[in-house]
């Protein structure tokens, strides 16, 4: 062997960096970025102009919004007197609430504006003045307005009630139950279109009752519910789910309450459908139900309480803490904790004057998708 030759070793063993740059697209996109909050989404889209193409896409935004729905925590966006503010979901009254202060769209001053419900990462807002309604996102701060007319596309409180879902075809709609005429008319309206479609409504002369108030709609497998509360003493109530895949309204089983006037809302704990009932008179108990298949389970109850008025209000459940939060349309936020009892099982959580709000996930959904 020449001296002057150099013998290399090469350590077949020895592991190799892997870059970024090495793991093929579809990895990244599905294994990776998808798992990241969107916040850091709209950061990493600055680094190529591939990435950018790939973070925008559609698909990638729908997996994201899917992905992070279920594994992130979320956030309550509330307007209050003069201003307007997101912050994370949280129950310890000692904690200090980081709040951050975000402009409402199109500078809508603070009372003319309604918050109506959350999908999605999307909130549903109404204005006072004009009722006219639109779809926003208070992290990407994109807007979209609901087209509307004298029939359609206007939320007037105690005589309307609106859903969102997304039709299997991956299109984010608007369902708009309206009392029009002496009868209940239903809408459906198409983000990405910006158009409106009559759908047929249940024949039977008693669910168009104008004592019937409609909660707002909770969209669950498929289906979007809505209780339908009648203020007349032994009506009784009704459960209602519109099918997206049919557009079909029908009436659904409801639990077997003892006390047919009791105050309902829906709510969906992991993945599975469940209602909160709250009973007066003679026997004050708040239920907890859950839907299996066609019946109702009572899974909790407290007794000889003196429940909250339930209906018109949104309950999410935390996944973080696993209680709930309730939000009313005139301000109340309270708690919910199962794991309390008597009078302890619910606390006031924000006392705010004139406070108003919604529980979502930050996403990077719009709603022309």
């Amino acid at each position: 062997m020449n001296p002057s030759t150099k013998i290399v070793r090469i350590n077949v063993n020895a592991r190799r960096t892997t870059l970024i740059d090495d793991l093929p697209t579809d990895i990244l996109s599905s294994e990776i970025l998808v798992r990241l909050p969107a916040k850091c989404i709209g950061v990493y889209r600055t680094v190529s102009k591939q990435w950018l193409s790939l973070l925008s896409s559609k698909n990638f935004i729908l997996r994201h919004c899917r992905h992070i729905s279920t594994s992130y925590k979320q956030m309550f966006f509330s307007v209050a007197l003069f201003q307007s503010s997101v912050f994370p979901v949280t129950f310890d009254p000692s904690d200090y609430l980081p709040k951050t202060l975000i402009p409402l769209p199109t500078n809508t001053y603070w009372y003319d504006v309604r918050v109506l419900t959350s999908f999605d990462g999307l909130v549903c807002l109404s204005f006072r003045g004009t009722q006219k309604m639109i779809l926003w996102n208070p992290l990407t701060h994109a807007t979209k307005f609901v087209s509307s007319t004298l029939s359609r596309g206007r939320f007037k409180q105690k005589t309307v009630a609106v859903g969102l879902y997304v039709s299997p075809s991956n299109e984010y709609m608007l369902l708009h139950a309206k009392r029009r005429n002496g009868s209940m008319k239903l809408y459906k309206y198409s983000s990405r279109c910006d158009s409106w479609r009559k759908m047929g409504f249940v024949d039977e002369r008693k669910y168009h009752n104008y004592k019937m108030s409609w909660s707002n709609g909770t969209f669950f497998q498929g289906v979007v519910y809505f209780i339908v509360k009648v203020d007349a003493a032994g009506m009784g109530n009704y459960l209602f789910g519109f099918h997206v895949d049919s557009d079909e309204l029908k009436s659904k089983p409801k639990p077997a309450t003892t006390n047919h006037d009791g105050d309902g809302s829906l709510v969906v704990v992991r993945n599975q459908l469940h209602m909160f009932v709250a009973n007066s008179l003679p026997n004050w108990s708040l239920h907890l139900w859950r839907m299996d298949g066609e019946n109702w389970t009572k899974i909790w109850v407290r007794q000889n309480i003196l429940p909250p008025s339930l209906f018109g209000r949104t309950i999410t459940y935390v996944v973080s803490t696993g209680k709930f939060l309730v939000v009313s349309r005139s301000g109340t936020v309270f708690e919910i904790d199962t794991t309390k009892n008597g009078i302890e099982c619910y606390h006031l959580v924000f006392s705010e004057s004139s406070i108003q709000g919604a529980v979502y996930t930050e996403t990077l959904m719009s709603s022309d998708f």
